[in-house]
């Protein structure tokens, strides 16, 4: 029986509308696990944001055919709002999970697992929390930034600014031992943040603005005739002006950290007391 299309944000409605996701997958397509991730289980979504599920199945199609196939199946319900599906095959993520892929990662250990379990592919105390590669990612969104701002692009540079100071963010709170979420919220995760960093209380306006101008400038409008309220490219400039100092420092921060957490690990591994 399809789901009738009510306000979403009722838990109930949701509920109901995981469980028959969840039955679909399992039973007409063959999931060995199914994880509920993204706004809709961390908080911060549109009215209209999808529901994300990342599954796990054998196949040998490609990634988008997979996508297809289990989206495809899912329209039935008439959810009130699109399934936004990842499908991935167990080597897949065991690969994934070797190699660093943040996604992966942050999909499965910080998800809700509908059917199947973590432990299947990882111990619980070899959480996924790879700050090298998140820090190598933040990096990565900073240079893509200048790429675009070099040639005007205001959307684009916002949308990889915004990314970037996410990634920072979240790269140094996994520095801490806190178990990240998979949310694009940087009061969130400020909120955390200044519990080690007092003094970053006073980032907090230019984070929240941050914040709005980079899910402007991510999401494109999500109904025919939405105007989207974007920053213009020197607007963007004052506001890198402004996190540039601060994300230049914690970049350093991070990188004394990463180096410090080695050499750690490899006086461990020797028997030298760590």
């Amino acid at each position: 029986m399809p789901v009738e299309s009510v306000d979403i944000r009722i838990p109930k409605v949701l509920e109901k509308i995981l469980s028959r996701a969840t039955e679909i997958l399992v039973k007409k397509y063959g999931a060995s696990h199914v994880v509920f991730h993204g706004s809709r289980l961390y908080g911060d979504p549109y009215p209209d944001s999808d529901i994300d599920l990342l599954v796990v199945k054998e196949s040998d199609k490609k990634p988008m055919e997979r996508t297809d196939e289990a989206e495809a199946l899912l329209r039935q319900i008439g959810s009130p709002v699109s399934f936004d599906v990842q499908v991935w095959t167990p080597e897949e993520v065991r690969a994934g999970l070797s190699e660093g892929q943040t996604y992966i990662g942050m999909g499965l250990f910080n998800g809700r697992f509908l059917y199947g379990k973590e432990e299947e592919f990882m111990a619980p105390e070899q959480r996924f929390y790879n700050v090298k590669e998140w820090l190598k990612n933040a990096r990565v969104c900073l240079e893509t930034y200048d790429f675009h701002k070099s040639r005007g692009r205001n959307i684009e540079g916002m949308d990889q600014l915004f990314q970037s100071t996410e990634r920072y963010l979240k790269a140094f709170l996994m520095t801490k031992g806190v178990k990240v979420e998979m949310t694009h919220s940087l009061s969130g995760l400020l909120d955390q943040a200044v519990k080690y960093e007092p003094s970053w209380e006073s980032l907090r306006e230019t984070l929240e603005v941050t914040h709005r101008w980079g899910r402007a400038c991510h999401y494109p409008p999500r109904q025919e005739g939405e105007v989207r309220i974007v920053p213009t490219l020197a607007e963007v400039k004052e506001l890198y002006d402004k996190l540039d100092p601060w994300l230049k420092s914690l970049d350093r921060t991070l990188e004394l950290s990463i180096k410090t957490q080695e050499k750690h690990r490899e006086m461990r591994d020797h028997g030298l007391g760590f």
